[in-house]
């Protein structure tokens, strides 16, 4: 291409009509004779038009208040850019990709980099930014509008977005969930999938209680706190060094009704249960922060060893019911257990012997009568000849004597010939 190809011709026919090839224009050579050229016409609306053997380049009309004031068309006259007097900027309107620090756009808008949307009224924008770690992803926006209420946006693994309503305690997903508290808070095993149920935690707003539905695992040892009314201090309760994992079960009752005190058993299953405390205790308490468990008192009582009365009747011998032994103060109450009579005789004859308790426990005896013996009512009768031994361990229901008790026996039929009478008993605390 030489230098005296290029040339600006510059033709003044102002009589010779558009078309014709000798209107008033201005030709643009830069290459040689017979290669397109760009020629500048006006038309009869005052519009300046940049047309090459192809077509019509670009135009730029004087009108500012409508219509087009100026567009660059492609091969076929269609406008790849241009701007209204209304201030809209059409852009690829018809066709091709735009691309933003881009060079070979692949989408109709691509921008390579951060894009910006600012506030109308302040400095403020909102960017959005591809990952930079991203491999490309394609997302469909929603056809509609939401619908009533609030929702969220949810995407399907194809990219397709949609709303979804909220609904009280759901993530999201898609389904019903139980009503619940207005403004309570539930988490769900779900991850877009129908819903339904009851959430695996649930937080209600009234503040009484978090629900779990699934296992609750505290790791490495963690606490589980539980704080006093002040919030000062706390007990906590955490998995000890253990090499393998067991499970306790609690107990499915409280301590057993009507037994005292009770304690915590396991068996080889890990169930847990409360028993009472038995074998031999005659009570457990809590004094002091401290269990206390103690034995049931027994007593054995030799009312006569080797005694011979001179007449039948009440003997002046009385026995008074002790206290306890921990402190000399506390009342026990106890039941006879065995009572038992030796005695000695030539004869066959038989006597009986009562064990009569003091209705006033001041000494004053009124139980003499027959029938009055804490020994079946009406005493123990013993009879045979040389040394004999009888005893019993039966007596009235409900036969209980109480510390401060008096007891005496009374040789309510004697036999004279009988003698060295040794008279035991033996009470159990109850």
């Amino acid at each position: 291409m030489a230098i005296s190809d290029k040339n600006i011709r510059i033709t003044k026919n102002t009589n010779t009509p558009l078309g014709s090839g000798n209107g008033p224009k201005m030709v643009f050579t830069g290459a040689a004779a017979g290669s397109s050229v760009i020629t500048l016409e006006v038309l009869d609306d005052n519009t300046i038009s940049f047309t090459s053997n192809e077509g019509q380049i670009f135009s730029l009309d004087n009108n500012l208040t409508v219509g087009t004031i100026w567009s660059v068309n492609d091969i076929s006259g269609v406008p790849l850019l241009r701007a209204s007097a209304g201030g809209t900027i059409g852009i690829a309107e018809y066709g091709g990709n735009v691309g933003i620090g881009e060079t070979n756009p692949s989408f109709k808008l691509s921008v390579r980099g951060s894009l910006g949307i600012g506030s109308t009224t302040t400095t403020n924008y909102t960017v959005f930014r591809f990952p930079s770690a991203g491999s490309g992803q394609t997302y469909i926006l929603p056809s509609a509008y939401p619908g009533t209420g609030t929702s969220v946006l949810q995407s399907d693994t194809a990219g397709n977005l949609n709303w979804v309503a909220m609904v009280a305690g759901s993530p999201g997903g898609s389904g019903t969930v139980n009503s619940g508290t207005a403004g309570s808070v539930a988490f769900y095993a779900a991850d877009g999938t129908a819903l339904s149920g009851t959430g695996l935690i649930q937080v209600p707003t009234s503040g009484t209680a978090v629900s779990v539905f699934t296992n609750l695992d505290l790791r490495s040892q963690n606490d589980i706190r539980f704080f006093n009314s002040g919030n000062t201090f706390n007990t906590a309760l955490q998995a000890g060094a253990n090499s393998a994992s067991y499970t306790l079960s609690l107990p499915t009752a409280p301590v057993v009704a009507g037994s005292g005190y009770s304690t915590i058993l396991v068996d080889p299953s890990g169930n847990m249960f409360f028993a009472p405390l038995e074998g031999g205790l005659a009570f457990t308490s809590a004094t002091g922060s401290r269990v206390v468990l103690r034995n049931r008192m027994e007593h054995h009582v030799w009312m006569s060893a080797g005694y011979t009365p001179l007449a039948a009747g009440p003997d002046n011998v009385t026995y008074l019911i002790p206290d306890s032994s921990d402190d000399g103060a506390t009342k026990l109450t106890f039941q006879l257990k065995e009572f038992t009579i030796r005695v000695e005789t030539p004869s066959a004859g038989s006597s009986r012997i009562q064990l009569e308790r003091s209705s006033t426990d001041t000494g004053a005896f009124t139980l003499a009568a027959t029938g009055s013996s804490l020994i079946g009512g009406f005493g123990l009768t013993v009879a045979g000849a040389g040394i004999y031994v009888t005893s019993t361990n039966t007596f009235a229901a409900g036969t209980f004597v109480t510390s401060g008790n008096l007891l005496r026996l009374n040789y309510t039929l004697l036999n004279a010939t009988h003698a060295n009478f040794s008279v035991q008993f033996t009470l159990n605390e109850v």
